[in-house]
Parts: C-alpha cells; structure tokens; sequence
C-alpha cells in the first residue's frame, strides 16, 4: 500500500464530511490513576469497550489491538502463538500490559502473552500512549495497555458458546453476587482449536488449549473498600521446532490484595501483589522453562489539594526472582526494585491544566535512576483541547537479554526523551477530531546482532496520528491512520516489523436496536522482516464483518475475519489466517 492510495483515501473520506477518532470524548478513563474524560487527560488515550467488542466481533486481544492504528502487531501462527505489540513502533516489551493493575509482562522474556487472554472477560481496555513512567515505572517507553475484566455489569450473569473454523470452539462464563456490602464477580473462559500451520513449511496443525479464571472480590464499609482479585491463564500449545511439532505448558498467574481507604482531604491505596509467568516445555526431548516469580507492595496516598495540587505520592518495592533453561543455557537471578514517585496537577485557571511528576528507581542490579514527566493542556474554548508532554522512560535488561541464548551481561538499560503535541476537537460527543505528533528518541537501545545482544547507539521514532469519529441517525463510523519513521540511526536503517503507513477503520449500521451490521478494515504498508534478514512484509489491507442479532433471550453473532481471503504476513515465513466464519451464541441472565 503506498502514499498515494493512502492521500487519496482519506481525501475521498473528508470530501464525504467523515470525521477522525477513537471513543466517545466524554468517556471516562482511569488509566492515568485520576478518572477523567479523555478529552480532558493530557495523555493520548484510547478506549475499547465490551460493546464495541461485542458490536465488531473482535475474538482474540491481539486481534483487538490490531485494530489501533497506533499497534503493530507481529505473530508467529495462530491462537495461542507469540504476538508482539509494537505500540508507536517502540519494541515489543517497551509497552506494560497490566490486567486488573498487575504487570503481565515476564521479567524473564519481557514480552506479555496477551494470546492467552480471553477477549469475553473483557469490560474495556485502555491504549495510553507515550511515556508513562511516573505512575507506571520501568518498561512504559511505549505506554500502557489497561485491560479490565467484567465487573458489576447489569445483567447477573451471562454464557457463551462460539465455534468457527480450524474445530475453534470456546465457552463464556460470567457470574455477579451482590448485596449492599459486597460483590463476588466470576469470569470463566475456556478455547480449545485445531489452529493451522504456524510457519509456511510447518507439516501439520498446531493445536490450542487454553482456559481463564478471574475472581474478583470487594467489600465495603463506609469509606473502606477492600478487594481481592485473582487471574489465571494455563493451557498448552504446540509449535514449530525446526519441523517438528513441540508442545508447551503456560501459566501466568496473579492475586492481588487491595485496602482503599477515603478520607476527607485524601484517599489512601495498599495493595500486595503475587504473580508468576511460567512456559515449560512438555515434549519429552525437550527440557527448555522460563519462569518469573514477583512479589510486590504499593503504597500510594492521593491528596485532593495540596498546595493547591491533586497530588499522588507512592512507593512500590519489588522483589523478582528469574529462572530459565534455553538452548542449553541457563540462569536463576533475583532483583530488588524500590521506586518512589510523585506526580501533581495544577489547574491554575479555568483554561489551564499542568501536570509534573518524578519517579526515582533504585534497582539492585543497575543503581538509581531518576524518571518522569511533564504536560500542559490548554482549553481554547469549551471544545477544544491543546496538549503538549515532555516524559523519561528506562528499561532494565530482561533476564534473557542478559543471560539467555545470545545474552549479553554488559548490556546499559534503555532510557527514552519522548514529546508530543495534541489537539482534540469535538463537535459534539460522538462527532470529533484529534490529532498527535509524537517523537520517542531511544539510548541503548536492546536489539540482538543475530548471535548476541547489543545496545544501539540511538533509535528515533517520529510520527502523527490522526482519529476521526462520527455517528449520523443508524450509522457509526470511526477511521484511524498513523505515519511513522522508526529509525535505527546507528545502523542507518529501519527498526522491523514497524510499517511507516497504518489506517483503520471500523464501519457500523444499526437496523434497529436488535440488528447491527458491521465492516472493519485495516491496513499497513510494508516492512521490514527482521535485523537477521533482508526479507520485507509486504502491504495489506484486509476486511472483516460481523452480524449481531438480539432476541429476548440471546445475543447471535455471526462473523467473517478477511472476507476476502487476502494473503499476507505478521512475520516471515510465519501464516496467518484465511477467510474464516465464527458463530458465538450469547444468553444473559
């Protein structure tokens, strides 16, 4: 796909009077650990909620966060294969993925398995884009992905069946109790696939299991909430090694403890998290393992005015301990994290918002660092918003980076200057414009010379993002589209799999309240394979559709992903999948 398919494109959407954008700009997000609206955060934020979900037939994450225009997704197969997130072409463990508040990022490979994350468990996600080391800490150089699981819905209850091709067949489980001081939620979910062939020379299928347990318990008593909240995901997977068909274990486990306790003038939140990340080979003649073990305390006190500031002081300590087995090689690590922050908002008049934060890291392995940020948003009139943010991101050397297969001790972490620029225009709250031009430049940054880790001089990623949203009487429309240059500069070339041209767009019409139809579509250009190779991912644009029909009793969606059967890569070598048809039957009660 080239420039000028694209400068025609979205010349033929404007001549149509459509409009750029994500969600509704008066949703709430609580991404940035003070709710507002995402026309009023000076962070870029992005929202998918269950409807949406539900409305476009989205049926796995990574599929989901495909369709940002800001996320490039790699994949090595199918369900349950590795996917990467490259969120405004930053690496793929540049971006926190947190469920419930809890990191899913492994210390050991860095990398979230979001492939095992059932999409039905999800009220809504949250896309913060950009530095967001101030109230996230290491490893949000890209930003951070939010995913909440379903709470305090207004049905009791619901369950869903799905199957489509590949023998892919899922079941939904959803379940509330509540009285006046608590709620019980239960989510249950479980896939079970055939799958198809992860690489192009792969002689069999590569079958899928896997099955998902959130529990989410809250109390309260008067001004004091206590919660409890715990997530599972274990299953296995069969792979490609080198033309034999391997299967593994995965387990990523966490339970998290909260105390939230209101006062007058300020509220006060601890909390202690356990999780660990497991991947255990289960083929007898393989005994590779990578496993992560956290243990975690935060401490946060949020003061509504001090010194005329709604200011946030917290402090996290983190013990991990990192075992692995890879190749033949083999570590068993443990690191010590301390981080204190503070971050304050000021609105010095009715027009004017200014934001400042600090994190200091204290890590036993690399010694003390020093993060943060800066933004400023000014109101030029009721509609409309100019924001501009300075943010220093760091990242420690995962324990693979390291110590793994072509690891190298030496490695400096990784520290990132990003700045950005926005403008956010509504019309009216279904009917708005923004606009983002970000630069991320990037010290030392991890990439592997195909046989060991190296630390690159200096990457620069430059870009803007442009989101258009509109609804006129039945129909809904939203089109997104990202250019962006993910430079190498020490080696005078481009980072991989990064596409310099990204358009989305996502198309619905409403025949009644109990029929909806809808077309989404995505495109990227072409890209870079890999450092080890000189292969190139060719351009596509693919286009799915979804049927939702609402009974009395149930939910009946029909969907087609790539209705036309395009052919294409994630990563070389590597399929993806056909035109495929999926029914999911939904009773609520």
């Amino acid at each position: 796909m080239g420039r000028n398919f694209l400068k025609t494109f979205l010349i033929n959407i404007l001549a149509f009077n459509i409009v750029f954008a994500d969600s509704n700009l008066d949703e709430i997000v609580i991404t940035p650990k003070r709710p507002s609206s995402i026309f009023d955060s000076l962070t870029a934020i992005e929202i998918i909620t269950s409807e949406e979900i539900e409305k476009y037939g989205f049926d796995t994450v990574d599929n989901l966060l495909n369709f940002s225009s800001s996320i490039s997704i790699g994949s090595n197969g199918g369900p349950g294969q590795t996917k990467s997130i490259f969120l405004r072409g930053t690496e793929s463990n540049h971006t926190k993925v947190l469920v419930n508040g809890v990191e899913l990022n492994p210390g050991t490979l860095g990398v979230p398995s979001i492939q095992h994350i059932s999409i039905k468990m999800i009220d809504r996600v949250e896309i913060a884009k950009g530095s967001m080391s101030t109230l996230y800490g290491r490893n949000t150089i890209g930003g951070v992905i939010n995913i909440i699981t379903k709470k305090d819905l207004e049905n009791s209850g619901s369950f869903s069946l799905s199957s489509g091709r590949f023998n892919t067949n899922k079941i939904d489980f959803y379940r509330k109790y509540t009285n006046n001081l608590y709620n019980l939620n239960l989510n249950y979910s479980e896939i079970r696939s055939d799958s198809y062939k992860a690489k192009v020379s792969s002689s069999q299928d590569h079958e899928y299991k896997n099955r998902n347990i959130n529990i989410n318990y809250q109390y309260q008593l008067d001004k004091t909430i206590f919660e409890t909240d715990y997530y599972q995901s274990d299953g296995t997977t069969e792979y490609d090694s080198f033309g034999s068909n391997l299967m593994q274990d995965h387990k990523d486990r966490h339970i998290k403890l909260s105390l939230l306790k209101k006062y007058t003038d300020y509220k006060t939140n601890i909390n202690y998290i356990s999780k660990q990340n497991k991947i255990d080979q289960s083929s007898s003649s393989a005994t590779d393992y990578t496993h992560t073990k956290i243990n975690q305390i935060n401490l946060e006190n949020n003061y509504y005015n001090f010194f005329d500031a709604n200011t946030i002081l917290g402090f996290t300590y983190t013990d991990e301990a990192l075992y692995e087995l890879s190749y033949g090689t083999s570590f068993k690590i443990t690191n010590h994290v301390n981080e204190f922050f503070i971050q304050s908002q000021y609105i010095p008049n009715l027009n004017s918002i200014i934001n400042t934060g600090l994190r200091f890291i204290n890590h036993s392995r690399y010694g003390n660092y020093l993060t943060g940020n800066i933004n400023f948003g000014y109101h030029l009139n009721n509609n409309t918003i100019v924001t501009t943010g300075l943010g220093k991101s760091f990242r420690s050397p995962d324990g693979t980076d390291l110590f793994g297969y072509g690891g190298n001790k030496n490695l400096e972490p990784e520290e990132s200057i990003s700045t950005e620029i926005g403008l956010k225009y509504k019309f009216s709250p279904v009917n708005y414009i923004t606009l983002s031009v970000f630069n991320n430049d990037i010290r030392n940054l991890i990439e592997s010379d195909g046989s060991i880790m190296q630390n690159l001089n200096k990457a620069r990623i430059t870009g803007i993002e442009i989101a258009y949203k509109n609804s006129f009487k039945l129909i809904d429309y939203k089109i997104d589209y990202t250019y962006q240059e993910s430079d190498d500069l020490t080696n005078d070339t481009l980072l991989s799999r990064r596409p310099r041209n990204k358009i989305v767009g996502k198309f619905s019409y409403d025949f009644d309240v109990n029929n909806i139809i809808s077309l989404s579509m995505i495109g990227e250009s072409t890209r870079d394979n890999s450092i080890y190779d000189y292969e190139r991912l060719g351009g596509y644009m693919l286009f799915n559709t979804n049927y939702l029909h609402k009974t009395k009793n149930f939910i009946i969606s029909f969907k087609i992903n790539n209705m036309f059967d395009k052919k294409y890569r994630r990563a070389h070598n590597y399929n993806t999948e056909g035109i495929s048809t999926y029914v999911t039957i939904t009773t609520n009660f």
